[in-house]
This record gives structure tokens, C-alpha cells and sequence, in this order.
């Protein structure tokens, strides 16, 4: 899939179809490993994707903090002042490789990419997994 591509199947899709609805960009083929957060770090919603990379239900994973599968954020505050820490826009940035833990206990070495998103003036931020093992670059 090309980036032309890629932009083409994006167009038209709003910040609430995104923040509600994994599906959308799932059936455009951008099948990525997606977590909704609250900006205390608790779960909102996930992708199809991003239930197989951590090997559990969605039920399973709403309300967990996302430190559970990201421990280097346990200690480490997802937002200040308001926005998205800038060590963490810094490190997804340059595609630092966190160390994700599945819900089996499988390590998997993730890029992330935050990205923050407003819907009925509530913030929430969107943490899109690129897994850089070679059993997972497919995703």
C-alpha cells in the first residue's frame, strides 16, 4: 500500500469516528495496533489489532493502566500541563523501542506514536503500536 493510498482511504475520517470506532480505519486497511487512553493512563478502547498483540478481550483491558503492558511508563506521567509529556513526543518521535509485555508475558519491542485526540471536549490520547520484531513487522 502506497502513501497515496494510504491518504485516500484516510480522507473523511474525524476525530470521533477514530476516537469511537477502531473499525473504521481497520476496514480501510490501516489494521494497526491502536490503545485510546484516558490522560490518567487508564484504557478507553483498542483496536482488533492491538487485542491480538496483547493477547486478551477488550473487557480484559478497559480500565487497566497502560503502564500493565508499557512498564517503562509506570513511573513516568503521560501528560503535564495538559499535554502529552515531551519526553514522550520526544521518544516517539526518533521511534525509541519500548518494551511491551502481552498479557502472556511475551517482550515485544514496540515504536509508539501518541498522538491526542478531543472529542465533546474531553481529551483522550490515541498510542499506535509498531512492533519492530520480525514476526510482527506485518502488522
Amino acid at each position: 500500500m502506497n502513501a497515496s493510498s494510504i491518504a485516500h482511504q484516510a480522507k473523511g475520517m474525524h476525530a470521533s469516528n477514530l476516537l469511537n470506532n477502531h473499525y473504521h480505519h481497520e476496514n480501510a486497511g490501516l489494521n494497526l495496533p491502536v490503545l485510546t487512553i484516558y490522560d490518567n493512563g487508564m484504557i478507553r478502547s483498542c483496536s482488533k489489532a492491538a487485542i491480538e498483540l496483547l493477547g486478551c478481550s477488550l473487557d480484559k483491558l478497559r480500565w487497566r493502566h497502560i503502564s500493565t503492558f508499557l512498564p517503562q511508563l509506570a513511573d513516568m506521567a503521560i501528560i503535564q500541563s495538559g499535554q502529552i509529556n515531551p519526553n514522550l513526543r520526544f521518544l516517539s518521535r526518533i521511534g525509541y523501542s519500548f518494551d511491551l509485555i502481552n498479557i502472556r508475558g511475551a517482550h515485544i519491542a514496540c515504536a509508539l506514536f501518541f498522538s491526542e485526540v478531543e472529542h465533546f471536549d474531553r481529551h483522550y490520547l490515541r498510542v499506535i503500536f509498531r512492533p519492530v520484531e520480525h514476526q510482527y513487522l506485518s502488522l
